[in-house]
């Protein structure tokens, strides 16, 4: 009995010792600095966690740069075995520029991350220069890249304008021959036309195609006769030409030994020029009395 009156006295005063010390200042104190020390923990938790996830964020993107520049090395080394076109080179300067700006914007972040970590740990600063190293070094790589790009694009402007002049001197070229072709048809037109024409005497004297010098003498040829309407042709086609009639001259200068004057099974007549070169050298002009 006495025991237990003992154990309940000494519970009672530790109770109230316990309550003296929670109540006294010193107590609050230390509490308050405990708290204070739990909100710098957590909040140095948030901020550790927000550098991993700005460090892990900004090593994902240096590896989508590191493969992007693999991809577009090895098409500018695959530019210089063959020609890309002007379309090709804009998707390639559109994706250079797209990495550029990848690369600034992960500059930036890393001045964040430096200014929001005052007390920086050697580990966090090594890490920190690494990276800027290698975007730097990217940086240099991009903007050889884009040398490159400029100068085939420059390369391609030069061409294309080449080839523009080419076309216009091949379109000049093609206009020159086809005038040339024209005048050269024109002339040999004129140089083998001829001109023929078949009447009467009377005919022939009312047109003032020929004329008498005498009574007595055969007609001939006039000078006026080219202002008669004579039939054109192309003397080197011109073989033969029906005269419908049974008789019949020839009145202006021809070789004889160059046409015939057949008669047909109807006793008509037909010019057959046998010697086009030699029949029409005296003269282009043919004019034929018929009766």
């Amino acid at each position: 009995m006495k025991k237990h009156s003992l154990l309940s006295i000494g519970i009672i005063s530790i109770a109230i010792l316990s309550s003296c010390v929670e109540n006294s200042q010193k107590y609050k104190t230390l509490l308050a600095k405990a708290d204070s020390l739990m909100v710098v923990a957590n909040n140095q938790n948030a901020e550790m966690e927000s550098l991993l996830a700005g460090l892990n964020e900004i090593s994902a993107g240096m590896q989508s740069i590191r493969e992007a520049e693999n991809l577009l090395a090895l098409q500018s080394a695959t530019d210089k075995k063959r020609n890309k076109t002007k379309e090709q080179i804009e998707i390639l300067k559109n994706d250079i520029q797209a990495i550029s700006d990848a690369i600034n914007g992960y500059k930036e972040q890393i001045a964040q991350l430096e200014s929001k970590n005052k007390r920086q740990s050697a580990e966090f600063k090594k890490l920190i220069a690494n990276l800027k190293a290698e975007l730097e070094k990217s940086s240099e790589t991009i903007q050889q890249l884009n040398e490159q790009v400029n100068a085939q694009t420059k390369e391609i402007g030069i061409k294309t304008q080449q080839i523009a002049d080419l076309n216009e001197n091949v379109a000049n070229l093609e206009a020159e021959s086809t005038s040339q072709k024209e005048t050269i048809a024109s002339q040999d037109k004129a140089l083998n036309t001829v001109h023929y024409l078949l009447g009467t005497r009377k005919e022939l004297k009312d047109a003032n195609v020929i004329s008498r010098q005498g009574i007595f003498c055969p007609p001939i040829v006039s000078t006026q006769a080219q202002n008669a309407q004579f039939a054109d042709a192309d003397g080197r086609e011109l073989k033969t030409i029906p005269l419908n009639c049974k008789k019949a001259k020839i009145l202006s200068s021809h070789p004889e030994a160059s046409y015939t004057l057949s008669e047909g099974e109807d006793g008509m007549l037909t010019l057959s020029i046998d010697d086009p070169a030699n029949f029409w050298k005296q003269t282009r002009y043919l004019v034929i009395m018929v009766n």
